[in-house]
């Protein structure tokens, strides 16, 4: 067994978030195996134990070891203390805790040079690992099923929900169980416990993601406005030179060209940067022009904004993400004529969310 070949003294000592994990308390009803790391340890061991998990190709594997390791690396951030009326106690409560972790993890493991593909199947079991418990309750339940199968994998995400489940000591974990065993068995019939939902096209799929009365089964028209495409990267990834190589016949809406023209500091409120931005693209949209918007586009909050304009007037969305070492960008950032202070970079990298198909027509890593 894997598990067996665990030094967990030494991963304590190598896992920078170990030692924040150990300190860290959670509900003592709950979770009464004790603090985070006491049961970041019971999982990843209930996973190793899981026949399932032992069946599956071993890259799968590798990203569901690392989702249970980094699982609750965000809940010494996020930890709460408040009295609950109803069960007559103080709750320990850790909110958002997933969403933050999974961006946590991202950062690590980009740092740690691990592979784009498993980054993104870690970030997406982590981002939702939290939701599977509340899956069978949600009056949407459909909805929610397909769109996780749109970036990630339900048996594994059921996995590693089993793993964190058995994982703890807490009263309802019997319960929990017979509600995942249901769950998978629920998904298996719906055709998405092991693949994507069959849209018709990338039109099909996002009038679905954009339009919350609209059936999965629904073949929707293509768009019929401007190409856009919509770059992200940090700064000094090449987004400048590739906009210019690779997308030569489309026009340019680049924030830091029209910083560099308005003498506006990156450092300095933006606001009248982002309103000369989006006028430019509506002009660009209004003559269904194919045109690049050319930022760095770190968050899904604001990739959301042009994409959202651009989806107001028709138009087809690609996300095309530039991911370089590091090292490289701080480099290419120093040469850069109008470079980036690196505190800024790190601020960036820190909310660094990976784009996926629940945002554009199309999302590339380049």
């Amino acid at each position: 067994m894997l598990e067996q070949q665990l030094d967990w003294d030494k991963i304590a000592s190598v896992m920078p978030f170990a030692e924040a994990m150990a300190s860290c308390p959670q509900d003592a009803v709950y979770h009464a195996e004790g603090n985070v790391w006491t049961h970041t340890r019971m999982v990843v061991e209930a996973l190793h134990e899981d026949q399932e998990y032992n069946a599956l190709p071993e890259t799968r594997r590798h990203a569901l070891t690392l989702a249970a390791f980094l699982h609750d690396i965000a809940k010494p951030l996020t930890t709460v203390r408040e009295w609950d009326e109803a069960e007559q106690r103080e709750r320990v409560r850790q909110p958002n805790h997933a969403k933050i972790g999974a961006r946590m993890a991202w950062q690590a493991l980009w740092q740690a040079g691990v592979p784009i593909a498993q980054r993104l199947s870690v970030y997406w079991l982590i981002a939702w690992h939290q939701r599977v418990f509340h899956l069978w309750t949600d009056p949407k339940m459909l909805r929610q099923a397909i769109t996780y199968s749109l970036v990630g994998n339900w048996r594994d995400l059921l996995i590693l929900a089993k793993a964190d489940n058995r994982g703890r000591l807490s009263p309802n974990v019997g319960g929990t169980e017979d509600t995942l065993s249901l769950l998978s068995m629920w998904l298996d019939e719906e055709g998405v416990l092991d693949r994507p939902w069959p849209f018709a096209d990338p039109a099909s799929t996002r009038e679905f993601l954009e339009k919350s009365e609209r059936s999965p089964h629904y073949a929707a028209r293509q768009p019929e406005g401007s190409k856009v495409v919509v770059l992200a990267g940090l700064p000094g990834v090449g987004k400048d030179t590739y906009a210019r190589t690779a997308l030569p016949d489309h026009a340019v809406v680049s924030l830091d060209a029209l910083r560099a023209s308005m003498n506006v500091d990156p450092r300095d409120d933006q606001g009248a940067v982002i309103q000369a931005a989006f006028e430019r693209a509506r002009q660009h949209l209004r003559a269904k022009r194919a045109f690049v918007w050319n930022a760095t586009n770190i968050t899904r909050t604001t990739r959301e904004k042009i994409v959202g304009l651009a989806r107001a007037y028709d138009a087809h969305v690609s996300i095309h993400v530039i991911e370089r070492p590091l090292a490289t960008i701080l480099q290419q950032n120093k040469e850069r004529a109008a470079s980036v202070p690196e505190a800024v970079i790190h601020s960036l990298i820190r909310k660094w969310e990976p784009p996926s198909l629940l945002e554009a027509h199309e999302v590339m890593w380049i």
